[in-house]
């Protein structure tokens, strides 16, 4: 069966608002090697796929400058959403269109955008694992990384015992996943159980996502049913616009993999972090000594532990800990680091109002 990876670029990034806007979504977005994160993700792949085997999940409003930044793909290998509506959508529309596209079932390694990821041979050795153990056992797989610390920004994927038969490859029955859980989820599980986080990468055969979709999401079934009757007609764009409109917006974890028992989990043992929020760049940017990621003009007394960014003007602080402080100019985001979930709230709300919308 044909290996195919999916790339998933369709998001807005509001985690990292107000940097990454509507006309500059995160995947447009310097990542720490100086490239995109797109062009980084891509170009990460390319040793183990050929160009012909990767595909990029899009929206219309972004084809344009994406195609622009990675010209080595065809036409043909862009799957167009009309809309963002979130990963489950994206995911089972693109499972649907490749399969038809390559006229066979084929194995779909999806991949996020804003992964940096150094260890390319230990990568590399994490794909041959999930993929030997999806042909074995035809069931979902995801890359899992070992906690660092507790983190309810991640999945978490309580591992049960392990499945292969070789000492040097950690692949595990999953018992329980679980996505964004609270402090109180993961001190009581990581008591009994070995977690992982969820890197959000999956190796999954495009007939089972469609499978899963079937059982779980039977609404999102119906228009993948209404669409794939569609293909190769004149009204396939028309048609997926139409059922883009009444589907629900909702993750592939929260929409499949949080309701299913049937998952493996492969031990990634590569260096990743999630390069998708502010919260992020304290792993990359030199730290003061008071703890702080400064970045532009800024004055402060007792000013602890703090991610400060400032594009103009200049920001003061006192008594501040444990902040987020955005300054772009016309917008002014600040918040408590351990509010960073909400971010994605208050857009939603803005976006709401016609008076804000501009900002967004």
């Amino acid at each position: 069966m044909k290996n195919i990876a999916l790339i998933l670029a369709g998001g807005r990034g509001k985690r990292f608002w107000p940097h990454s806007k509507f006309n500059k979504p995160k995947q447009l977005l310097q990542s720490p090697s100086g490239n995109t994160m797109l062009r980084d993700t891509f170009e990460r792949l390319l040793p183990y796929f050929g160009a012909d085997e990767i595909y990029i999940a899009t929206i219309e409003d972004l084809i344009q400058p994406i195609r622009e930044m990675v010209p080595e793909i065809d036409m043909l290998n862009y799957i167009v959403e009309p809309t963002g509506k979130d990963t489950a959508a994206s995911i089972a529309l693109s499972a649907l269109i490749i399969n038809r596209h390559r006229q066979q079932d084929a194995n779909l390694a999806i991949f996020p955008i804003d992964h940096f990821i150094t260890e390319k041979e230990k990568f590399f050795l994490s794909l041959n694992n999930g993929f030997q153990a999806v042909q074995k056992f035809q069931k979902p797989v995801i890359i899992g990384i070992k906690p660092r610390q507790n983190e309810t920004r991640y999945g978490y994927i309580c591992a049960g015992k392990n499945i292969t038969e070789k000492e040097n490859k950690q692949i595990y029955q999953v018992e329980k996943f679980k996505e964004k859980p609270d402090i109180e989820w993961i001190e009581k599980h990581k008591r009994s159980h070995q977690l992982f986080w969820n890197t959000g990468i999956y190796i999954i055969p495009g007939k089972k996502i469609l499978e899963l979709v079937k059982k779980w999401m039977p609404k999102l079934d119906q228009a993948l049913n209404k669409i794939a009757s569609s293909i190769g007609t004149l009204e396939r764009g028309d048609v997926i616009k139409n059922q883009f409109q009444l589907i629900e917006s909702i993750s592939f974890e929260y929409g499949v993999l949080e309701k299913i028992n049937d998952l493996i989990v492969v031990d990634g043992q590569f260096s990743w972090e999630d390069i998708g929020s502010w919260h992020a760049i304290e792993r990359f940017v030199q730290h003061d000594d008071n703890g702080n990621i400064i970045q532009g003009e800024h004055s402060g007394i007792d000013t602890k532990n703090c991610i400060i960014v400032n594009d103009q003007g200049l920001t003061v602080t006192i008594g501040l800990s444990d902040m987020v402080v955005i300054n772009n100019g016309p917008i002014q985001l600040i918040y408590p680091k351990n509010r960073e979930g909400d971010i994605k709230k208050i857009i939603n709300q803005m976006a709401k109002d016609s008076q804000f919308k501009k900002y967004l």
